[in-house]
């Protein structure tokens, strides 16, 4: 049993999830954070700033929480960023994560490390390419996707170069409450804004782009049976591995509300560089153990009802 646990970037969507999902556990937790969040604190969790561009930072968290575990969330996480911040991006995803494996080569009892790479390091894909596996060529659109990317064989280096124990995480699009930049969120909020008016009026980006959906309980609990019975060297896709239009969305909203939805087009909501296919292939992942038990329709409820 893992008796001391630390993630980096706390703050985040996925780590704040995977920061509730191991509290249920008996474990020793620490969280850090780079900038102050209004996200509610667990008692049983001691959280600690870090900047991951600092390697002095980084080697004092390390040493003050010496875990058994690590997962490694800590990114600038938007594509969008990355158009603007191309060098932030890299030196905190690149070199971030470079400066961590680092810092844990240097202890005598090595933690398992567990990244969290991205979809978006394989770049757009024909659907006759899908679905998406851990040996498919990568091509990313943007630097965000090659951070990923870097961040993906970087870790299978240290592993094979210092025998560290590294798992690579391949995220697919994930939702639920609490996301920002996101469909999900976006559509959903503007329902909620409009919920007591007769008529609600939704604006929209592209919604012909087909996606591969996962609930972020999913997916904590997938990096939690990576950490368990993954093997070290290894990476591992978390996906639905079903592909949905966006416009599904709308669908099970209107079912759910049973409100008249109208759909208007803003050309300021498509995205420059948006792949129209993501799909994954969870085979490999499911032979360890996990399984995806919610669907689009948890997202939703998720959002509007609690």
């Amino acid at each position: 049993m893992d008796k001391k646990i630390l993630i980096t970037g706390s703050e985040g969507f996925i780590g704040h999830h995977l920061l509730k999902n191991l509290n249920k556990k008996k474990i020793k937790l620490f969280a850090s954070y780079y900038k102050k969040n209004n996200k509610k604190k667990f008692k049983n969790v001691k959280y600690l700033k870090c900047n991951f561009k600092k390697f002095e930072e980084i080697k004092t968290l390390i040493n003050k929480t010496k875990p058994n575990v690590i997962y490694h969330l800590a990114a600038k996480s938007h594509p969008t960023y990355s158009f603007k911040n191309p060098i932030n991006t890299m030196e905190t995803n690149v070199m971030g994560t470079v400066k961590l494996f680092e810092a844990c080569r240097s202890l005598k009892n090595k933690p398992k490390i567990i990244v969290a790479c991205s979809s978006a390091q394989f770049g757009s894909k024909n659907k006759n390419e899908l679905p998406i596996n851990e040996k498919s060529s990568s091509f990313p659109e943007h630097i965000y996707g090659f951070s990923k990317l870097i961040q993906n064989l970087l870790s299978k280096q240290y592993s094979k170069m210092f025998k560290m124990k590294i798992y690579q995480a391949i995220i697919f699009n994930t939702s639920g409450q609490g996301k920002n930049f996101d469909v999900f969120q976006d559509i959903c909020r503007q329902y909620l804004r409009q919920k007591n008016k007769k008529k609600i009026f939704i604006e929209t980006g592209n919604l012909n782009n087909l996606r591969d959906f996962s609930h972020v309980d999913d997916v904590a609990q997938a990096l939690i049976k990576i950490s368990r019975k993954g093997k070290s060297g290894e990476s591992y896709i978390i996906s639905s591995n079903k592909l949905e239009q966006v416009s599904k969305i709308i669908s099970i909203l209107k079912k759910l509300t049973k409100r008249e939805i109208i759909i208007k087009k803003n050309i300021k909501l498509f995205r420059k560089f948006d792949e129209k296919f993501i799909l994954g292939n969870n085979s490999k992942i499911k032979k360890i153990g996990w399984k995806n038990k919610k669907n689009m329709e948890d997202i939703i409820k998720d959002i509007i009802f609690k």
